[in-house]
């Protein structure tokens, strides 16, 4: 998963061995953020919630919180709420990041396998869930309780305008992501049910909530890619079979050439394909000039050929065949 997320980094520039300036280095990491396609942003933002949330969990100083709800590891103003906290507003930025992408790759399907303004409709749904999870981070349960609670609230709605949306506006999207809209929707409506019962409690409910929220995610990005690869891949096929295809002997004339576009380090042959040549067995018969002509002059015409103009005459050969000359020719 990591490899993943780091892909499109050099290596060099993570393991600390690139000579590049740290400014450079900086450009480029940001660039390659703002660059990534959306299952990287994800994999990425998943990676920093869980391993932000596990060193808060490891270092926390009340080993009772799991009785209240997350929140409460980050109102104890140690490492562990700075940890905690930290990684709210840290992957509430990749979410950002996240809903840019997702925008991006949405884009191009418009009109074919989603609606017109799916991809203007989701950055914004995807926004509020990583602005209001990054909220939560700046704002802690101690510092304004009316705020974060407010600020969770809004995280939750907009998933659930997703929830909501989603079967909707991508309506030409694989069944899965219908199905599992269902299952998610159903999923937690059962889980407020019985929190609200005082079956379980907040932490659990929020770890519930999370899970669906990421399973759908992950959902959607299969199906996503599963939209997006026979458009990216169709291209490819095409120019290799125009390439590796024989061409008939009919079909080949003078005219015929290969492109060769050269990519970087690959080169791809491009044949222009041209319509069958028209053989000799399938032309219309032209009546020559002397079939045309009345018998007696053709008969004249077959005569005077075997004659041939006299010395210093000037006469075109083509004038002395249609006016032979009738003296004898010496010899």
């Amino acid at each position: 998963m990591l490899r993943t997320a780091f892909v499109s980094f050099p290596a060099s520039s993570l393991s600390g061995t690139d000579p590049t300036p740290p400014r450079v280095r900086l450009h480029r990491a940001v660039t390659g953020l703002l660059h990534a396609d959306a299952l990287r942003l994800a994999v990425l933002a998943l990676t920093i919630l869980l391993t932000g949330l596990g060193i808060s969990i490891a270092t926390t100083t009340n080993p009772q919180w799991w009785r209240l709800h997350f929140s409460q590891l980050g109102t104890y103003g140690d490492a562990s709420a700075m940890f905690f906290n930290g990684t709210l507003i840290l992957g509430g930025s990749t979410v950002l990041l996240f809903a840019r992408a997702a925008a991006r790759q949405l884009r191009p399907l418009e009109g074919t396998r989603v609606r017109r303004g799916t991809a203007k409709t989701a950055r914004i749904l995807f926004s509020v869930v990583g602005a209001n999870l990054a909220l939560v981070g700046c704002v802690p349960l101690t510092t304004n309780g009316f705020v974060h609670d407010r600020v969770a609230a809004a995280m939750v709605l907009g998933f659930a305008g997703l929830l909501l949306t989603s079967p909707f506006m991508m309506h030409r999207f694989p069944k899965r992501l219908v199905l599992t809209t269902g299952f998610v929707f159903v999923g937690l409506f059962a889980g407020a049910w019985v929190f609200l019962a005082g079956t379980i409690n907040l932490a659990l409910f929020e770890v519930i909530a999370f899970s669906a929220m990421f399973g759908w995610s992950g959902v959607f990005l299969s199906a996503l890619a599963a939209c997006g690869a026979p458009t990216a891949q169709a291209e490819p096929a095409v120019s290799a079979s125009a390439s590796t295809e024989p061409v008939p002997a009919g079909l080949a004339t003078a005219s015929d050439a290969e492109a060769r576009v050269t990519t970087g380090t690959e080169v791809v042959e491009v044949t222009t394909p041209v319509g069958p040549a028209v053989s000799s067995a399938h032309r219309v018969p032209r009546r020559s000039r002397a079939s045309r002509m009345p018998v007696r002059r053709r008969r004249g015409a077959h005569a005077g050929a075997l004659s041939h103009p006299r010395r210093g005459c000037r006469a075109s050969a083509a004038r002395a065949v249609s006016a032979p000359s009738r003296r004898p020719i010496r010899r």
